[in-house]
């Protein structure tokens, strides 16, 4: 059942990308990153989308992490290094990395130690981000739950009945002056 949210997450990128909606397809992609920082997959597939569209510098921003397979992926992350002035601490602000390092492989985990060692020498700080942990496959889009629904209609309802029994309690209270 995990694995069909994921899977399901995973067609309805296809189809937005086939419908032409890279937008939605990337905004789905960043949400899974979140989901899952340790899953590099992901972000090679948002770079490679950001790189058919143009955007050589966001493509190298999701494949800085991932081993170069071609000269079109060391080329992009060549420019998103220049973009950001070879800055270790202004890259690793830019990626946001919240895995877990020990999980990557040999390569990523090379780039994250190289950045870090050279945001503490220029910086004296290396950026720290709060891990997030989630089980590869259990990714679900954030979705109001039923009983949120129903607490939301609930307080709207009070706040519209509120008026109306309010003018019909002073209409009560006028009667019951006007009758004594």
């Amino acid at each position: 059942m995990k694995n069909k949210s994921m899977g399901n997450l995973m067609y309805r990128i296809k189809q937005d990308l086939k419908d032409g909606r890279k937008k939605k397809a990337c905004d789905r992609l960043r949400n899974m990153i979140n989901q899952f920082p340790n899953d590099l997959s992901l972000r090679r597939r948002l770079g490679q989308i950001y790189f058919e569209a143009g955007f050589l510098d966001e493509a190298g921003k999701f494949w800085i992490l991932s081993k170069p397979e071609n000269n079109e992926m060391e080329n992009a992350v060549e420019i998103y290094r220049k973009s950001l002035s070879n800055s270790g601490n202004a890259i690793l602000k830019d990626i946001v990395f919240r895995g877990d390092k020990k999980l990557l492989d040999e390569y990523a985990l090379k780039v994250i130690t190289e950045l870090e060692q050279h945001s503490l020498k220029i910086t004296k700080q290396i950026p720290v981000f709060k891990v997030k942990t989630r089980e590869k496959g259990s990714y679900s889009e954030n979705k109001t739950d039923f009983l949120s629904k129903i607490g939301i209609f609930l307080l709207i309802g009070f706040i519209i009945l509120l008026p109306i029994l309010g003018i019909f309690k002073l209409f009560e209270i006028i009667s019951s002056l006007f009758s004594q």
